[in-house]
């Protein structure tokens, strides 16, 4: 009823499992058999005893049948044959109960062909040395069975002992399947001591009610134990169940815990570097194991470890032991996603920061060259226009004079003073019209590249298109402004130098990139040899750099030129 008494192998072995694994258990499980087949050799039960057998085999083979599971993690269960095999260790000789125990007993997996034939030998081994080992413990206590008391503890002894005998079989067979240590096998299969003492209390009351009934009432009298027993089976079931699923709960809970406290670790990581040894110490601590490893690049990956990919970031992968079981991979599988999306969240930081220096370098620039700009409008002020105007103030001071003295020479001055201003004028007009074109309000890029085209027609006769959407999405004004200077600066190439008919400017956003193409049938150059030793060019492609974006020139002598610009929108 409470006692363990097989290890299910409805699940298969992990494929990965260790050669102690798939070789120790078998020899194992030989050594128990033989030595069944020893303890039965060395003394043959009679025929007498031999005819019992017909009676207790099919009542151990019943009793197994009746399977509580208690140990998911390991996938040990209990049945109510440890109460009839105590009860035979009492009564019966120890040949004829490793016999018939080794016999009798059926599991369900046999029945439904899901326990292998090493298994299936070890289960009936370990359940008949079990029982010999409470057999010959029970014997010195019992001694001839005539008095009670002796009979009650010789049936507690052999209660106890037949339990502890089965553990230690357990753990030996835990330890040479699943590659778990000693202490961690012991953990897994011991059961804490309150459910131990009170199962073996249990076991012995109904295993001590079987031999009595058996002694001195006979076998018709087991029939009378059948609903008892199927009743407290049923009962114990389902409180089995209930504490097995609040076990099951509590795992969860930890497991959650753990992974929350996982996740609040990593939201405050700000390195890569760090993520592999807070998953690795919080993994290890959380499956009890040791072996746990964050591996970023991928090549520790071997056939000797188990990897838990993380989503995103592949090859990188957590390695863990094979031996683990399923609910702890789906643990593993929820920190790999944990992981994956923190070295995404740290990738992308990393990229916005990146962004956030080129757009600062980006905008800086573009004020030093407003500055030089502004330097350059001043210089052309006190040069050109000033000395012009200077020149007119000049000989209208003398004109008073010459009046009086010399009326022809002052038609002379006058004419001269009008051609300073007009020219002044003319100068100045040029510089605000400059000024004028190399301004862009914000959001209005379309339609500063129209004008700039109609201009470049007016003044040159280029015929000049621009192929855009009516509308473009918003774009952050840097963006706007270094496009809007690479238009200008190639209008004023193809107005110098290109000697082109038509201009085809292609202005598109999409995918998150601003795309600029500016393809004249001029002249062309080969960008290979001029390209990089052009100020212009070099101008552009200097910001578009700083803007982490793509700069090209492509053409040939006699087959125009080609301007690209493509810029991320951020």
């Amino acid at each position: 009823m409470t006692e363990p008494a097989a290890v299910d192998t409805a699940r298969p072995a992990e494929p990965t499992a260790s050669r102690r694994s798939r070789v120790g258990v078998p020899v194992y499980t030989a050594l128990l058999v033989a030595a069944c087949v020893g303890v039965v050799v060395s003394d043959l039960p009679s025929r007498d005893v031999l005819l019992q057998g017909l009676l207790w085999m099919p009542l151990i083979a019943g009793a197994q049948l009746t399977r509580v599971m208690v140990v998911p993690q390991i996938e040990v269960d209990w049945t109510l044959a440890s109460i009839v095999i105590v009860a035979a260790a009492v009564l019966l000789p120890m040949p004829a109960l490793v016999l018939f125990t080794f016999v009798g007993l059926l599991s369900p997996h046999e029945i439904h062909r899901q326990a292998s034939l090493v298994m299936a030998l070890f289960n009936r081994a370990q359940n008949a040395l079990s029982g010999a080992c409470a057999a010959l413990l029970a014997a010195p206590v019992l001694g001839d069975g005539s008095v009670v008391w002796r009979l009650v503890m010789a049936v507690t002894v052999a209660s106890v002992a037949f339990a502890i005998a089965n553990n230690v079989f357990l753990v030996i067979v835990v330890v040479l399947r699943r590659g778990l240590t000693w202490r961690r096998a012991i953990e897994d299969v011991s059961n804490p001591f309150p459910r131990f003492a009170a199962n073996a209390g249990v076991s012995s009351i109904l295993s001590l009610l079987l031999v009595v009934l058996i002694r001195d009432v006979g076998w018709w009298s087991v029939a009378l134990l059948v609903a008892p027993l199927w009743l407290s089976h049923s009962a114990q079931e389902s409180a089995r169940r209930a504490q097995d699923r609040a076990e099951q709960l509590a795992v969860r809970v930890r497991q959650l815990e753990m992974l929350n406290m996982l996740s609040d670790r990593l939201l405050s990581v700000r390195s890569a570097t760090n993520v592999p040894g807070i998953v690795s110490v919080a993994l290890e601590t959380a499956l009890g194991t040791s072996g746990v490893e964050v591996d970023l690049t991928g090549q520790r990956i071997t056939s000797a470890v188990a990897s838990v990919p993380i989503a995103g970031c592949e090859p990188a992968a957590i390695l863990v032991p094979s031996r683990i079981g399923d609910e702890d991979r789906a643990m593993v599988e929820a920190s790999a996603a944990l992981v994956g999306l923190t070295l995404t969240r740290l990738q992308v930081e990393a990229e916005l920061a990146e962004t956030e220096r080129a757009r600062t370098a980006l905008t800086g620039r573009i004020l030093e060259e407003a500055t030089h700009e502004r330097s350059r409008i001043a210089m052309a002020m006190h040069d050109d226009v000033l000395p012009l105007f200077a020149a007119a103030q000049m000989r209208i001071d003398t004109l008073e004079t010459s009046l009086e003295r010399d009326p022809a020479g002052a038609v002379a001055l006058i004419d001269g003073a009008m051609d300073a201003v007009t020219e002044g004028i003319s100068e100045l007009r040029d510089t605000l019209e400059s000024l004028r074109r190399s301004t862009l309000v914000p959001g209005t890029l379309r339609d500063g590249v129209l004008k700039l085209l109609a201009e470049l027609q007016t003044r040159t006769g280029v015929k000049a298109t621009l192929t855009a959407p009516d509308s473009l999405p918003p774009l952050p004004f840097a963006v706007e402004l270094l496009a809007f200077e690479t238009v200008r600066g190639g209008l004023a190439n193809v107005e110098k130098h290109a000697q082109a008919t038509s201009l085809l400017v292609e202005l598109d956003v999409s995918g998150g990139r601003l795309v600029l193409v500016m393809q004249d049938d001029g002249r062309g150059f080969d960008p290979a040899t001029v390209g990089r030793r052009s100020h212009g060019l070099a101008l552009m492609r200097q910001r578009v750099e700083l803007a982490r974006g793509l700069f090209e020139v492509s053409g040939a002598v006699g087959a125009g030129t080609t301007v690209r610009l493509e810029v991320p929108t951020w």
